[in-house]
């Protein structure tokens, strides 16, 4: 897993569930079930600043979403996760701060090591299918 930022050396609103491009963590924005496995999808459809608070709220999602795959539930259905039908796609807007960018790719490992394949698409039209 990547480095987390410390939260405490930035302010955060009170508000900023409510109005951050990352919304819930704990709740995956899109999923594409099949037979054999699943795709989720993360929606980041404004820009996302780099902030320690957007790098941690990331994070905890793509962490939610691991958990998800490795969870009783998914794992009674489809078995262990493999790379070939389960799959994590981030939708990020292309205007976003490059360290979110960097932040993503140093994610890539921590991803694939859970046998769940990770893509990150800045063509917010057409993300999921591929």
């Amino acid at each position: 897993m990547p480095h987390r930022p410390d939260p405490s050396q930035e302010f955060v609103e009170p508000q900023v569930e409510d109005s951050h491009s990352i919304h819930d963590t704990s709740k995956i924005d899109v999923v594409v079930q099949t037979d054999r496995g699943a795709a989720y999808g993360l929606v980041i459809a404004a820009p996302v600043t780099g902030s320690l608070s957007t790098q941690t709220r990331l994070l905890d999602k793509i962490e939610a979403y691991i958990g998800d795959f490795h969870s009783p539930a998914f794992l009674s259905k489809y078995g262990q996760p493999t790379s070939e039908y389960c799959k994590i796609t981030v939708a990020i807007h292309a205007a976003s701060d490059p360290v979110i960018f960097e932040l993503l790719e140093r994610c890539r490992s921590w991803v694939e090591s859970h046998n769940i394949r990770f893509t990150v698409q800045t063509d917010l039209g057409d993300w999921l299918v591929h």
